[in-house]
């Protein structure tokens, strides 16, 4: 069973669109801090992300389904687009990299301030997506550098 979209589709793929347009024209500068472009085709947008913690570079799929009015969901996913689990020493985990179920999801999730994921969690109520999403820092291209920077923190490690 397939969700139900809150905004229409249009109209969330023009937003989401001129959030990312500045990735989309200026790959070099973004590739500088340790962000490619791999894909976007609405509502995904896929990016590899510089882990030199680890020697490697992973793969990001960011999620505008609904984008404004709900914050962007994100997820490790293969080359392929298959979604990363758990288990394959392949994901990160630890200071906000979640890898098991929480929150009745099956998958790694995000636990930042400006994902979906931490928005929709029982614990993260009191900070609403709507109070937060005109920040400039909560920007999808300024989430996704953050998450890069946060990735190569020490106290990331693979699960």
């Amino acid at each position: 069973m397939s969700a139900v979209a809150i905004v229409h589709p249009a109209l969330a793929k023009a937003s989401f669109e001129m959030t990312i347009r500045p990735l989309l024209t200026g790959r070099e500068q973004y590739a500088s801090v340790g962000v490619r472009l791999a894909d976007y085709a609405f509502p995904y947008l896929d990016v590899d992300l510089d882990w030199p913690a680890q020697g490697r570079t992973i793969r990001l799929r960011v999620d505008g389904t609904d984008y404004p009015y709900r914050p962007v969901g994100g997820w490790w996913v293969t080359p392929s687009g298959e979604r990363m689990l758990s288990g394959r020493q392949q994901i990160p985990v630890g200071l906000g990299f979640h890898a098991s179920k929480e929150d009745q999801r099956p998958w790694p999730w995000f636990c930042f301030l400006g994902w979906r994921e931490y928005h929709d969690h029982s614990s993260h109520q009191d900070t609403s997506w709507a109070s937060v999403r005109e920040s400039g820092r909560l920007s999808v291209l300024q989430l996704v550098i953050q998450l890069q920077v946060d990735l190569n923190k020490p106290g990331v490690s693979l699960a």
